[in-house]
């Protein structure tokens, strides 16, 4: 894949976050025993793993990586790297221990994985480096005391667009500038996502773009599966969030059940196949969801007559989920990490179901164990549940 082909070979051949690698570099130059871990904070793509495996290169340190999500207790964690926290290697070298998606460490349920992160920064004689793709998890704030924290963000698109025209003229392909532009858009500052997108050609195939219910009514409205696939390209956000409007619009109209169930078993296809493609980060896939979208969803949607809009929750709940509370957002994140969504989406399309649905205590309490949530979040979503239903 042309992602792992025009991986950066040095920290300077890497777009974006100049004053997050300077950081990084330096504190990994000063670090001594005792002192703090770096965490590396920030989205999908942002060149916070590249930047450790080219740092530990440049420093002669040997690396020592793992995924805390995939190691969430005390013992698999000590098994893992706990030896390499005290030790150097048999020729004297020092370790670089890297320990990614901590945020993936499941509050509650991490069995003493966080506290012995702690204890193994304090004691370690090896600088221990974090990353960590959601800033606000409870996670993140935990391992806060130990930790020097570095944020990443999403390349300016120039920069991402100067880094694909460069690709395009090494591959010798065509690619004229607003081509160019809308790969860039479509990746949203994913430098890997971008360049798979460029090797696929997806967004070369790209109508304008409408709001993402401009685009899904003219699916709906499309007389052939052509107008529907070009309908789908027009969609301004991500794959995962158009499977989940689509979803969203489906459920809530009217149409007979057979047609919704055939609707709703393309869509459970459609959903596996983004959920590989996400876990695999095979892009190449991507080119694969609308033509099976038009397709097959058009066709058991029959003679249309579907309507979607963003306005199906109430405004004033719209308008008090997405500006305010950073306990929503949290509930939203951890929702999509179970259903495989954005935050944003669980936002617009679960959320406010989900708190009408926390006047029953039952369902209430059952939703704070069931998402590992710390216990003032029930009086939260019973304050939450009875302030929806007076509206």
């Amino acid at each position: 894949m042309w992602s792992e082909k025009y991986r950066p070979g040095s920290l300077e051949e890497m777009v974006g976050n100049e004053e997050a690698r300077s950081k990084f570099l330096l504190w990994l130059k000063k670090w001594k025993p005792g002192a703090k871990a770096a965490l590396l904070v920030g989205p999908p793509g942002t060149g916070k793993t590249t930047t450790v495996h080219l740092a530990a290169e440049r420093m002669g340190l040997q690396l020592v990586e793992l995924n805390a999500s995939d190691s969430r207790t005390k013992d698999r964690l000590s098994k893992k790297v706990g030896e390499a926290i005290t030790s150097t290697s048999l020729f004297g070298e020092a370790s670089l221990i890297f320990l990614d998606e901590v945020d993936g460490l499941a509050g509650r349920a991490d069995y003493g994985a966080v506290e012995f992160i702690k204890d193994a920064v304090r004691r370690s004689n090896n600088p221990v480096v974090m990353a960590a793709n959601n800033p606000e998890s409870d996670e993140v704030r935990k391992l806060g005391s130990v930790a020097t924290r570095i944020e990443f963000r999403r390349p300016e698109a120039r920069e991402v667009e100067g880094r694909l025209e460069a690709i395009a003229r090494s591959e010798k392909i065509p690619a004229d500038r607003e081509a160019v532009a809308r790969t860039a858009r479509s990746a949203d500052g994913d430098m890997r996502a971008a360049i798979n997108f460029l090797q696929s050609g997806m967004p070369a195939q790209k109508d304008a773009e409408l709001t993402s219910s401009e685009s899904i009514n003219a699916f709906f409205d499309s007389p052939d599966a052509k107008s529907a696939l070009r309908a789908l390209r027009a969609y301004p956000g991500q794959p995962r969030d158009k499977i989940r409007d689509l979803f969203a619009a489906v459920t809530r109209s009217r149409v007979h059940e057979e047609r919704k169930a055939g609707a709703l078993d393309v869509l459970s296809r459609a959903d596996v196949v983004m959920g590989r493609i996400m876990k695999g980060r095979d892009w190449r896939l991507l080119r694969y969801v609308d033509p099976l979208l038009a397709s097959d969803l058009w066709r058991a949607l029959g003679d249309g007559g579907l309507r979607y809009t963003l306005d199906a929750v109430p405004w004033p709940l719209q308008v008090r989920i997405w500006n305010d509370s950073k306990k929503l957002k949290d509930v939203a994140g951890r929702v999509g990490k179970r259903t495989g969504a954005s935050q944003r989406a669980s936002l617009v399309a679960d959320l406010p179901y989900l708190i009408l649905l926390c006047a029953q205590k039952e369902f209430r309490e059952s939703l704070v164990r069931g998402l590992d949530l710390e216990e003032n979040y029930d009086l939260f979503l019973e304050k939450e549940a009875v302030r929806s239903a007076r509206r």
